[in-house]
């Protein structure tokens, strides 16, 4: 008897035990996610020398792989948290270049509920969300016009790589950042990185973006501020250079580099969808405090950029175009270092991408874009690639 009284007491603390476990794992979740994305292709943009062909990652999408996390702490309160980083599936390596951090992704913890959102660590940039909901081609940084000339340092111009026009890049370190909950069809999100410089409490960068979408109508918009470089800034005291542009002679070729010391950016965009085609617009204006007391006092430098897209279902995929075109200008006399005639204080790009995205699955997709790139005084370029992209 007692031996089946042991039993069954060992029975229902097993199955406690058990119910408990269930309990708690269905508070609990941890994902591992990514995406690869490898395409094929010729580079060529406008001002290169040449085309450079090769087998290159991330065409349609930056890849990525890392942990997400979410635990369940009860009243509707959560905490989550998040580790991923960008790799290149082409050749193996971590980071989207040489040097960049290991999770320069997401790398954040933060608590959520009815109060909305907050995260500490490496999270989003205000940029981010608006800029690939509102480009026909999403998150390629390869392809898309928008993000060619606002976020991807690609073709040269008098021996300049060029900028890219708004700067602090898509993610923020040391950031701390509010999502508030969704009021009137709007999302809102504050974001406020610390440059953590001793004695200079000023270098930071902050700003604030808004999305909204009812219906077949989606609509964003966000303000940055950025004196720090991401995702590490090398610069310990002092300013960082944060946007570089060059006016030069065209007669003589003598250059007069200009830096910035502070980048700031106002970007709206638009959505709308007509089922048999999807029409996108943006437009960016940014403006720049220059390095040093006398640039600052005689130059005005600035940028504009307008983007107009469209998507249109084909079969199980997409046809995708995308056209942008950005003015950089300083104004200003420049004739006391550059000479009086010849001078060239702006430059105008112009960018176009035709695609299309093929969809075998929900995960699974192949593509091909093939892209045309003009810069003032300089050779024109045309870039194409073939590609897949898998989501796990």
């Amino acid at each position: 008897m007692k031996l089946v009284k042991h039993a069954a007491i060992g029975s229902v603390l097993g199955l406690a035990a058990s119910a408990f476990s269930i309990n708690a794992l269905a508070q609990t979740s941890v994902q591992v996610s990514g995406t690869i994305d490898v395409y094929a292709g010729a580079t060529k943009n406008s001002g290169d020398a040449r085309s450079t062909s090769g087998v290159n990652s991330s065409g349609m999408e930056t890849s990525w792989w890392g942990f997400k996390g979410r635990e369940e702490l009860g009243g509707g309160l959560q905490a989550h948290f998040a580790l991923t980083g960008f790799i290149r599936p082409d050749v193996g390596a971590a980071g989207r270049f040489n040097g960049d951090s290991m999770f320069s992704r997401d790398a954040n913890v933060g608590l959520s509920g009815s109060f909305g959102r907050v995260s500490l660590g490496r999270d989003l940039a205000p940029n981010f969300i608006p800029t690939l909901t509102f480009s026909p081609f999403g998150g390629s940084f390869a392809f898309s016009p928008l993000e060619l000339h606002t976020q991807t340092p690609s073709g040269s111009y008098r021996g300049q790589a060029w900028s890219p026009t708004v700067s602090g890049d898509t993610g923020w370190s040391n950031e701390i950042m509010y999502v508030m909950p969704k009021l009137g069809g709007f999302t809102t999100s504050l974001f406020l990185q610390l440059g953590e410089q001793a004695g200079n409490s000023g270098k930071n960068n902050y700003g604030a973006n808004t999305m909204y979408e009812s219906g077949p109508l989606s609509f964003g918009a966000y303000f940055q501020s950025v004196k720090v470089n991401n995702p590490l800034d090398a610069v310990v005291s002092g300013d960082s250079q944060v946007f570089t542009f060059t006016p030069y002679n065209q007669v003589t070729g003598a250059t007069y580099a200009l830096a910035a010391s502070k980048n700031d950016t106002w970007f709206v965009g638009g959505a709308y969808d007509l089922q048999f085609m999807k029409l996108f617009g943006t437009l960016n204006y940014s403006t720049n405090r220059l390095i040093g007391a006398a640039n600052d006092s005689q130059y005005d430098l600035k940028s504009n950029t307008v983007q107009l897209g469209v998507s249109a279902p084909a079969g199980r995929g997409s046809v995708l175009f995308s056209w942008a075109r950005t003015n950089v200008k300083a104004d200003g006399d420049f004739s006391a270092v550059l000479g009086g005639s010849g001078v060239k204080s702006s430059i105008v790009r112009n960018t176009a991408s035709l695609g299309y995205d093929y969809f075998f699955s929900k995960r699974t997709d192949v593509y091909s874009v093939v892209s045309y790139d003009k810069l003032t005084d300089q050779s024109s370029g045309v870039s194409f690639g073939v590609g897949i992209r898998q989501r796990f």
